[in-house]
């Protein structure tokens, strides 16, 4: 049965997990007691209870007549347990130990109010505290959980700290030339760009956003591949594109342009130095004569040779992680074949 305070509970964890992400500060530490609560008992309990707990802690603050002995009805499959797994891991927290199912793996299965929770040593512990509890005290425990699940994400990288001669500008801009080479459908071309921006703008606190490469603009109410903001109002919008046929788009680019209330649409795109129609500037300047607004076209090659020269070490080493974790995110790309070719290149590269 689909249980609608479950589904409140789990979706309340992610949201949160999410806003702490994203810099937002949930709320005043908990205090020693309220953390031990959780901490002591998680520690000496697998994945399967872990996440239980978490859940429950949720679930507390959601339905406030809970018993604390009846297991929610709902809890176990693509509403409940099953989520909330699959969330997390997209997000990479490890403190879950990556089980997928805690409602199946512990048991909970058939009629789950056969089952009563106080009665179960895995779990009476947490639960006695958590029911003396008041709502304050639970919403203030339910967020040092939260930070509990932040610090345990282990974020994919392709590259180890390196010497700063790995990372010189040549060899910077080789490792550039070699990724944006593999076929990809777009995918490592659109995140490379947008780390490399997301690293350089961080400098002036400005944000840089993506979507998926095959999403719509439209559907997802973006302007482009890559939004650049600052404090809040959109900037810039970028194109990233490997085919030719962007140029049949030049319309659609105009009504990003004016929604956006921008005063310039750049595209960034395979091949621009060696089509006639748009290189050299004298006949750019043919090709966008027509257009009734400002269109920058930049090779990905030479967008890559003015951002290598530009970034740091350090920076650089940034950027090529940061993009290696943009294609590890589920929600954005998550293909384990274009993640494969990223790794190869990126080990061969450390190997010449």
């Amino acid at each position: 049965m689909r249980n609608d305070k479950v589904e409140c509970a789990v979706n309340l964890i992610i949201e949160r997990l999410d806003q702490l992400a994203n810099g937002k500060v949930l709320g005043k530490p908990a205090s020693i007691p309220i953390k031990k609560l959780f901490d002591s008992h998680a520690e000496m309990h697998g994945g399967s209870v872990r996440l239980a707990c978490v859940f429950f802690a949720a679930y507390a603050v959601v339905d406030k007549d809970w018993d604390f002995k009846s297991i929610p009805i709902g809890v176990r499959g693509q509403y409940g347990d099953k989520k909330l797994a699959v969330e997390l891991s997209f997000r990479h927290v490890t403190f879950h130990k990556n089980i997928t199912a805690f409602a199946e793996n512990l048991g909970w299965k058939g009629a789950v109010r056969v089952f009563d929770l106080s009665k179960d040593i895995r779990f009476t512990p947490f639960l006695a505290g958590l029911e003396k509890l008041s709502i304050s005290e639970r919403k203030t425990l339910l967020n040092h959980i939260i930070w509990q699940l932040q610090v345990s994400r282990v974020i994919p990288q392709a590259l180890p700290p390196l010497p700063a001669t790995y990372l010189s500008y040549a060899r910077s801009l080789n490792l550039c030339e070699l990724l944006i080479s593999i076929p990809s459908e777009g995918h490592i071309q659109q995140f490379l760009v947008a780390a490399f921006l997301e690293v350089h703008r961080k400098r002036f606190g400005h944000k840089i956003t993506t979507h998926h490469p095959h999403a719509s603009d439209k559907y997802d109410g973006t302007t482009g591949d890559i939004e650049e903001f600052r404090d809040g109002e959109l900037v810039a919008a970028y194109e990233v594109t490997v085919r030719s046929d962007w140029k049949n788009r030049l319309a659609d680019f105009r009504k990003k342009l004016l929604k956006g209330k921008l005063s310039k649409y750049i595209i960034f795109a395979a091949n621009v130095r060696n089509d006639t129609e748009l290189h050299p500037a004298k006949c750019l300047i043919d090709f966008v004569k027509r257009l009734p607004f400002d269109l920058a076209v930049v090779d990905l090659l030479d967008f890559f040779s003015v951002f290598c020269a530009e970034l740091s070490h350090d920076e650089l080493s940034q950027a090529f992680n940061r993009a290696y974790q943009l294609l590890s995110d589920q929600k954005l790309s998550g293909r384990e074949d274009i993640l494969a070719r990223y790794r190869v290149v990126t080990d061969a590269w450390l190997e010449s």
